[in-house]
């Protein structure tokens, strides 16, 4: 969880304490009204945190899934393709599929001509 969704969870729970507190004093000085209102209005914050903190588990678990995606996206075939294009530079062009000779790189300077 970030710091920022932190902070906003702990505000929400003292905003929901001010406002239980609120609706109790508003019921002992007989304002039914209020403290409906601000009862509801402490509810609607607790819901608030609670959402806060399950949409702070799922962005973590978002986060989890993209890495292990991307940890998974290397093809061993295509890295050994690749390595063995690199070593047949000196071959034939059927062997290297059309790559150009590079004499300053290649592996095989006792065979050059």
């Amino acid at each position: 969880m970030s710091r920022t969704a932190r902070i906003l969870c702990w505000a929400y729970l003292l905003g929901a304490t001010l406002a239980t507190y609120c609706a109790t004093t508003s019921a002992q000085h007989s304002a039914p009204g209020y403290a409906a209102g601000l009862g509801t209005v402490a509810a609607l914050l607790v819901t608030a945190t609670v959402r806060e903190l399950l949409a702070a588990g799922e962005r973590s678990l978002a986060t989890i899934n993209a890495e292990r995606a991307r940890a998974h996206k290397y093809d061993s075939a295509k890295g050994v393709a690749r390595v063995a294009l690199a070593a047949a530079c000196c071959e034939r062009w059927w062997t290297s599929a059309g790559a150009e000779h590079d004499t300053e790189h290649c592996t095989r300077k006792d065979q050059t001509a």
